[in-house]
């Protein structure tokens, strides 16, 4: 039996799933949930993964982002998952913090620490399911560690993206990569993402990015910054510019348990490549626990250190999640004397796009009443690089772009007529 490709709710932003097969081995990529605002309501649904007897030989996510593994519980059991050590320590940090409120979350934890069924994948390491081969390698997101993947059936040599930039920090790898580890062979069909085919196609790097911060640093005592708790170079950027203007950086329990786990996991890749053993803990120079908007704490001593090093030296606080505006409004009056100023660095659709099921209302309340500057770029892909990305792989039979309000299968002919004709 030739090698069969199926793709399920590839014609969104998130939520998509790919199922590929041979006569002997089923492997699936990325299990996630549906984007609110999403075509389809329903989460996938199939036969034999999540329902049934299992049929499934090893589900692959890309990375940690709910619209690609949030529906990780729903496979069945005896079904092995393979991901980054980040991404599944993201996840436990994520779903322990939800089963303080929920019990029901303690089930994922428990999932995620089952080593029987949870298995840990590195870059460039081959695993082999039945008759077929996956080869991931490390590419540039907004998810940290994300994976594209190389997999070789019988018959087939099919190259899934996953999500995908240039523009971050290791963007400017992956013509390289693809060249070097990927191209020595033609690839028969190519899936890559394309949630910017129908956006806007000019992107600030992370750099930049950086760097308009750290201005903002300069003239502003105090920061706060919206941002998402899992997006590391972001916040890893902001921190070393807010070292730089000699500012003490504050954030909430959870979001330092994410970045403790950011820093394992890259402790853990320098072994790797170096052949180490270290395993000396992560101590963030002038990075700590936010206890200034605890009233309870007001008489203790690191509450107070905060608040005077706050008040000499000035503070780069990050927020996210559902109490950030709270936090905010809290900490504003407190310290209004300052002049803070918000740092909005988060897709501008959740504040901007009224009467969709995505739009936050308070968010979008308190960038309007407090001093707001929106730092931030995307993601994914642009246009542009989506296009040369396909030229470059030029797959043999098609190109599928998924995880898109235009997915289409490109056959490879139909391409190069479109070049021929645009030239």
């Amino acid at each position: 039996m030739a090698t069969n490709i199926e793709y399920l709710h590839a014609d969104q932003i998130g939520g998509c799933v790919t199922l590929i097969s041979t006569e002997t081995t089923k492997i699936c990529i990325d299990f996630g949930k549906n984007l609110p605002g999403s075509r389809y309501k329903e989460d996938v649904e199939v036969v034999g993964l999540t329902s049934g007897e299992a049929q499934y030989d090893a589900v692959f996510f890309t990375h940690y982002h709910g619209d690609h593994i949030g529906c990780f519980e729903k496979l069945l059991p005896e079904i092995p998952l393979y991901m980054s050590s980040l991404c599944r320590d993201v996840l436990i940090n994520t779903y322990v913090a939800l089963a303080r409120h929920d019990d029901k979350y303690s089930k994922q934890v428990e999932l995620l620490q089952d080593a029987a069924q949870t298995h840990i994948i590195w870059a460039q390491d081959v695993i082999k399911v039945g008759d077929i081969k996956v080869t991931p390698y490390t590419i540039d997101h907004s998810a940290t560690a994300a994976m594209m993947y190389l997999i070789e059936t019988p018959d087939k040599r099919i190259l899934h993206m996953g999500d995908f930039r240039t523009h971050g920090y290791i963007g400017d790898k992956l013509k390289k990569l693809l060249k070097c580890y990927v191209l020595e062979k033609p690839v028969d069909v190519l899936i890559t993402e394309g949630t910017n085919l129908t956006r806007e196609d000019n992107y600030l790097t992370e750099e930049e990015l950086a760097q308009q911060a750290g201005e903002l640093m300069q003239q502003h005592k105090l920061i706060f910054c919206l941002c998402a708790s899992t997006n590391f170079m972001r916040l890893q950027n902001f921190y070393r510019m807010a070292i730089n203007e000699h500012k003490v950086v504050l954030l909430n329990g959870y979001m330092m348990a994410q970045f403790k786990s950011y820093y394992k996991y890259k402790q853990e890749l320098c072994n790797r490549l170096y052949h180490k053993q270290s395993e000396k803990p992560w101590q963030p120079y002038k990075m700590y626990t936010l206890l200034l908007d605890k009233d309870y704490l007001h008489d203790n001593s690191t509450y107070q250190i905060q608040d005077r090093h706050l008040q000499e030296h000035g503070a780069v606080i990050f927020v996210s999640g559902m109490m950030a505006v709270a936090a905010v409004k809290k900490l504003w009056e407190k310290y209004k004397e300052l002049q803070p100023l918000i740092i909005y660095s988060q897709w501008q659709g959740y504040i901007k796009d009224k009467g969709t099921e995505y739009y936050k209302e308070d968010l979008a309340r308190l960038c309007t009443q407090y001093p707001t500057v929106q730092l931030h770029t995307s993601g994914h892909a642009s246009k542009k690089v989506v296009e040369e990305i396909i030229r470059l792989v030029d797959a043999q039979e098609y190109t599928a772009v998924i995880h898109s309000e235009r997915a289409e299968l490109i056959n490879r002919s139909s391409f190069c007529r479109e070049r021929s004709n645009k030239r």
